[in-house]
């Protein structure tokens, strides 16, 4: 017959290896996300970002689902899109007109592993007024429908070329909160480079991170 105190070493015994195995899987975890974390800075440029008004709501996510919103972005990131001109005739209280060069590009969120994280788009919008013939830039108007992250824009740079083609350039950011890094608020730069020719009605631009 099994005396009380062997079972109760035994049990006493079996207590210790069940919470060291559950102290070393949590420990796993958190080293693991945090090397994956780590990994991500230096892949997608990743910097910590400061709160301001008009940065809130910011949506809270795992540094997988994030991974997988960058690297979408990522990988479409040499992809050349087709711009898009919506015209508004007599839009502006002197009777011209306003041409709105949109630029709307969808992704695809997915894991490494293949699952499913959410659809996302994009979408700068370059307002003008023509008037007369003339071409005056009026403002950027940045849009997304996602609950993955916050988007936010600001302004663009303008040039014309020697062929009359408008080249457009600007820098936006994602902004993210991470869920399992104690919620911490960080962005990444997104980068708009293009061209629209008003005369053709055609022009081209890539949408991408920085890196």
């Amino acid at each position: 017959m099994i005396g009380m105190k062997p079972i109760k070493f035994f049990f006493a015994s079996i207590l210790a290896l069940t919470f060291a195995a559950c102290s070393n899987t949590e420990n796993d975890d958190f080293d693991n996300n945090a090397s994956s974390f780590e990994s991500m800075v230096s892949t997608y440029g990743i910097q910590m970002a400061t709160p301001s008004k008009d940065i809130s709501d910011v949506p809270s996510v795992t540094t997988e689902e994030m991974g997988s919103v960058l690297e979408a972005l990522r990988r479409s990131g040499n992809t050349a899109r087709e711009c898009e001109l919506e015209i508004s005739e007599g839009f502006y209280s002197n009777g011209s007109d306003r041409e709105t060069v949109k630029m709307n590009a969808g992704y695809r969120a997915q894991t490494n592993n293949g699952a499913f994280v959410g659809q996302f788009d994009l979408s700068v919008a370059l307002n003008f007024n023509i008037d007369k013939g003339s071409v005056y830039y009026v403002g950027t108007t940045y849009s997304s429908s996602t609950s993955l992250f916050g988007w936010e824009g600001y302004g663009v740079s303008l040039s014309t070329t020697a062929d009359g083609e408008s080249v457009f350039n600007s820098t936006a950011y994602l902004y993210f909160r991470v869920s399992d890094r104690d919620n911490q608020l960080v962005k990444v730069q997104v980068v708009l480079e293009g061209s629209y020719n008003f005369e053709s009605g055609k022009g081209m631009y890539h949408l991408g991170l920085s890196r």
